[in-house]
């Protein structure tokens, strides 16, 4: 076996010393236009940017976004379409940003799920019915993976792409909206991400671009915090920003680059 993954590594050296010395160099394709999102009319009350997350053990947090804070955050859901055999009561917030307000901004955990089960749902008691399908119980598991999304014609492409595949569980390391202050492409970007968030779990951390900190007048990922709701909790973390949870027998740690992760920081403890 010692000399099988020696000679293994000898072909690999060999191969990429060879890949390399005939590569050429690689041009990046030109910036893609950012995409335009017309005016939608819905009632106040109609659930909007809908996504889906873990939330522990056979469970799943449904979030979502009203315009009327009145809105009840409850989840009605089952197997079969239109037929909902369970409720789930939830929690809401909002913020504010400068001049810019945000929505309500509902969280609710359902379950416990079955695993590999498409569910039928509907948020706030009104509105479309949405389908998710829960992760399987063990190996093998199907990750999707792509950060930086951002709202360009090449968000598009790779959504389009991801949407082509059979995976159980998007995992995007940071950089999602591309926001930059600019508060209501949180909006846009939820809108944008809701056909492939809303059915399958979709896994994030933050990046520099969540960060839109306001020296002595706003806290760094305010949006982030409110809108992308991780397992921090159910984790043993006591931040957002940095989490772990279970999914078919493999344990993923996603870890937070944007707040303190040195041997005396939470961040460090609580990945020991």
């Amino acid at each position: 076996m010692g000399c099988q993954i020696l000679l293994l590594l000898v072909t690999v050296t060999v191969l990429i010393s060879v890949s390399c010395s005939s590569a050429t160099h690689y041009i990046r394709p030109k910036p893609r236009q950012l995409l335009h999102f017309p005016w939608n009319h819905h009632s106040s009350s109609e659930p909007q940017q809908v996504h889906i997350s873990l939330a522990g053990e056979n469970h799943m947090r449904i979030s979502w976004v009203t315009d009327d804070s009145s809105s009840p955050s409850i989840v009605e859901y089952g197997t079969s379409s239109g037929k909902y055999t369970a409720t789930a009561q939830g929690e809401s917030t909002s913020y504010s940003y400068i001049l810019y307000k945000s929505g309500e901004i509902h969280h609710t955990v359902i379950g416990p799920l079955n695993p590999g089960t498409v569910y039928y749902y509907r948020c706030g008691g009104e509105g479309p019915e949405f389908q998710l399908k829960t992760p399987p119980s063990q190996l093998p598991v199907t990750f999707a993976i792509a950060g930086d999304l951002g709202q360009t014609g090449w968000t598009k492409s790779t959504l389009d792409h991801i949407n082509q595949c059979k995976y159980d569980m998007h995992l995007l390391p940071g950089d999602l909206s591309y926001a930059n202050y600019m508060q209501h492409k949180w909006d846009t970007f939820g809108q944008l991400v809701q056909p492939l968030a809303s059915g399958r779990p979709w896994m994030v951390t933050e990046g520099n671009h969540e960060k839109e900190t306001i020296p002595l007048v706003k806290d760094g990922f305010v949006s982030y915090n409110a809108r992308w709701k991780m397992p921090f909790e159910e984790s043993g973390s006591s931040s957002n920003l940095y989490y772990s949870f279970e999914v078919a027998g493999a344990h993923v740690i996603m870890l937070g680059s944007y707040t303190d992760y040195d041997e005396y920081s939470d961040q460090y403890g609580w990945l020991k």
